[in-house]
């Protein structure tokens, strides 16, 4: 086994192993982040506001694929991460392997399927009119090659359970920066328009995800992809899916809502549709950082849990949620003082700047808390923890955010519609909080009998 990796997750102090792992995760995040910025960039210099549009309007079924993917990635890693922990190697191994089967299953299913009813799906996204067309095109190329979105995913997520974060980071790299030679050669050369960035997209993430694939079968990591390996083993595809499942649930819903947010902002005309897309692409500068902390700390907090080290894991949860407040509060006042110049780098068009402008600076108050929340819930997905996961997983899109943004919008109009982010942020760090406290207060009682209110506060 690589011991390196294993000692890093169970003897390094946890501030020095948090930054170990997340550090490089933030790093591939960001080149991520670049790439949907330079896109929406390409996209914009277009000078067509449907163009531009159609590609915040068809968002959701990337974070759809995302989610299926999620599924797999973060139930297995979840799994393969407490059984490192308790030293069984051979689980780990075989948890892999019957992953990398069900993926490749999956996604064949969601590509034939989603072909099928590739036209109702678009008009549910809310497309019509100039931006129909576009969103379909982009839509179908996303849908033909699904199996290199969820599979690009997944393998990451998987080589991330047993702390191999550079070799993670570097298929995020390799496939992004394929993404951004492509981006201007099939939207201006090959005057794809905003079909050339879908396809850029999937071609970036197949390479990333051959690069995973070669990893995990002949490269040197904990884990192995071996086909003699591969069965429907009922206590895997369990440990599997009931993890997974509601972290896709999370995925899932952030489509739906993205589907509401923009149905209801069409009603507001192509041009805040055009600037929200602009905005939510900015906002995934923070979203994205975090995403890397969390990710960070999802190997350490499972090998922790796996090895009955309650306290490590609870550090961990502390530490990663006090990082990501601060840079989240950084993030705020950068975000606030220069909006209009950001939004600007993406469009000429003055009323999309004007729109994306007042839309950012709103949706930036979620940023001090968004991280926390991601933490806790990987937390307790890394855990095992099937209901607490899937409680926290629904909340924060499904149960709050979907009723808020419809109940604010309805009430207040425009300025409901943009705060309904940042209200549903702040309530839902203050109730992951007190859940995941509740988890460690449960656990130590059972190991203990007993229990100090202090050991159990988040």
């Amino acid at each position: 086994m690589n011991e390196k990796n294993i000692d890093l997750l169970a003897n390094e102090p946890v501030y020095k192993a948090i930054i170990k792992l997340s550090i490089p995760m933030v790093m591939g995040m960001m080149v991520q982040v670049f790439y949907n910025l330079v896109d929406t960039y390409f996209i914009g210099m277009l000078g067509d506001s449907s163009q531009l549009a159609a590609s915040n309007i068809a968002l959701p079924v990337f974070i759809l694929l995302m989610g299926i993917a999620s599924i797999i990635g973060t139930g297995a890693s979840s799994y393969i991460s407490r059984c490192l922990g308790s030293k069984d190697y051979e689980q780990a191994n075989k948890t892999t392997s019957i992953s990398a089967g069900l993926l490749l299953m999956i996604a064949i299913v969601v590509t034939v399927v989603g072909l099928a009813f590739c036209k109702p799906l678009v008009k549910s996204l809310g497309a019509s009119g100039d931006t129909y067309g576009y969103t379909y095109q982009y839509v179908s190329i996303m849908l033909v090659g699904s199996i290199a979105v969820i599979g690009n995913f997944a393998f990451g997520q998987l080589l991330r359970a047993e702390g191999s974060a550079m070799k993670s980071m570097m298929g995020m790299v390799i496939g992004t920066i394929l993404n951004l030679i492509l981006d201007p050669i099939f939207i201006f050369k090959f005057n794809l328009g905003v079909s050339g960035a879908a396809l850029a997209t999937i071609v970036g993430n197949m390479v990333g995800f051959i690069y995973y694939l070669a990893c995990f079968i002949k490269g040197n990591t904990v884990l192995k992809i071996k086909l003699r390996l591969f069965s429907f083993d009922k206590k895997i595809l369990s440990e599997i899916f009931k993890i997974g499942l509601p972290s896709s649930f999370n995925q899932i819903l952030m489509g739906a809502a993205t589907i509401v947010a923009n149905n209801i902002a069409i009603k507001y005309g192509t041009q805040t549709v055009a600037g929200m897309g602009v905005a939510s692409k900015i906002m995934m500068i923070g979203t994205f950082i975090f995403i890397g902390f969390s990710t960070g700390c999802q190997p350490i907090i499972g090998y922790s849990y796996g090895a009955g080290d309650l306290n490590r894991a609870k550090e961990v949860i502390k530490i990663g949620t006090r990082l990501t407040c601060i840079i989240g509060i950084v993030l705020l006042v950068v975000f606030a003082i220069s909006s209009p110049i950001l939004i600007g780098l993406f469009t000429k068009e003055a009323k999309v700047i004007d729109n994306g402008t007042v839309i950012l600076r709103a949706l930036i108050w979620s940023l001090p808390f968004v991280g926390g929340q991601m933490i806790a819930t990987t937390a307790a997905q890394s855990m095992g923890k099937a209901i607490p996961a899937m409680i926290l997983s629904i909340s924060r899109q499904g149960l709050l955010y979907i009723p808020l943004l419809l109940i604010l919008n309805a009430v207040l109009g425009f300025n409901g519609f943009i705060y309904a982010q940042p209200a549903t942020d702040i309530i839902m760090l203050v109730l992951s909080s007190v859940y995941i406290s509740k988890i460690f207060a449960k656990e130590l009682l059972n190991i203990n009998g007993n229990i100090d209110p202090k050991d159990t506060t988040i």
